[in-house]
């Protein structure tokens, strides 16, 4: 796992991921034998368990795993650039691949296009224990200070929202819930459900016990691959990748990466 406040541009030599990925997902020959172009694949490098990267330079988690066997389904040889999220996202605006683990808003719209929905994400808001708040509802966190990842957006409940409450944005989601334990911030928002509360508690040293996780979940926020409109070859990715995805979904083998990481 990357230790905290190590951010780096991670490149990751394809065939390595290729066959991490194929392994689980039972392509290998697919992986041996692609003869298509490159495709860069964007990711986040400290958004766990989604997309991050290990101790050791390798990008990993849920989203980089299926949105690397997405890309290889679709017939392109898959390139990942694992990065904060907030260059992640501006590489993609400025047509450098496809950036992955993204939610849809109208803003976005405007600039990226979108593959059918790939992954359900489950937004959690957590808060220490002892103050007792109770956080049900967006209305629940008016006037509030709210850690958020830098960069990120959870749909357009989300962002009508924003106004309301002081954001606190940061990197990473141990530093969200180190500021937590010191009362900086009221409440800490993490993307990634359940294994992602888990993750930064033992990333940050802190016990869970501790913490109380909101629930209901405050947004389940659905996670599209996006592309940057006016990159010339957007209509024809687009469609292969969407071609991918249904195929993915019919034969199970998106839902067997995402259910590894769910253990």
């Amino acid at each position: 796992m990357v230790p905290a406040g190590i951010v780096g541009r991670v490149r990751l030599r394809r065939m390595t991921l290729c066959l991490a990925v194929a392994l689980m997902s039972g392509m290998v020959a697919e992986c041996l034998h692609a003869q298509g172009a490159e495709l860069k694949v964007l990711v986040a490098s400290q958004v766990a368990p989604k997309m991050f990267v290990e101790e050791d330079g390798t990008p990993t988690g849920y989203v980089t795993q299926v949105a690397v066997a997405i890309v290889l389904r679709a017939g392109y040889k898959p390139v990942v650039d694992a990065v904060p999220w907030a260059r992640a996202y501006k590489m993609a605006l400025e047509g450098e691949g496809v950036l992955a683990g993204l939610s849809k808003t109208a803003e976005r719209a405007k600039l990226f296009s979108f593959t059918d929905a790939v992954l359900e994400d489950r937004v959690q808001v957590i808060t220490l224990k002892k103050s007792g708040l109770k956080i049900a509802q967006f209305a629940d966190l008016k006037g509030k200070r709210v850690g958020i990842q830098r960069g990120s957006s959870y749909g357009e409940q989300f962002e009508a929202a924003l106004p309301t409450f002081h954001e606190d944005r940061d990197n990473s989601g141990d530093a969200r819930l180190n500021k937590l334990m010191v009362e900086r911030i009221d409440a800490a928002v993490l993307s990634g459900g359940n294994p992602a509360v888990k993750y930064y508690c033992r990333l940050a040293g802190i016990d869970p016990s501790l913490l109380t996780v909101q629930t209901p979940p405050l947004v389940i926020d659905m996670n599209y691959i996006g592309m940057a409109k006016n990159r010339p070859d957007q209509a024809e990715v687009m469609a292969k990748l969407n071609a991918a995805i249904a195929a993915m979904r019919a034969d199970g083998s998106m839902a067997k990466i995402v259910a590894a990481w769910e253990q």
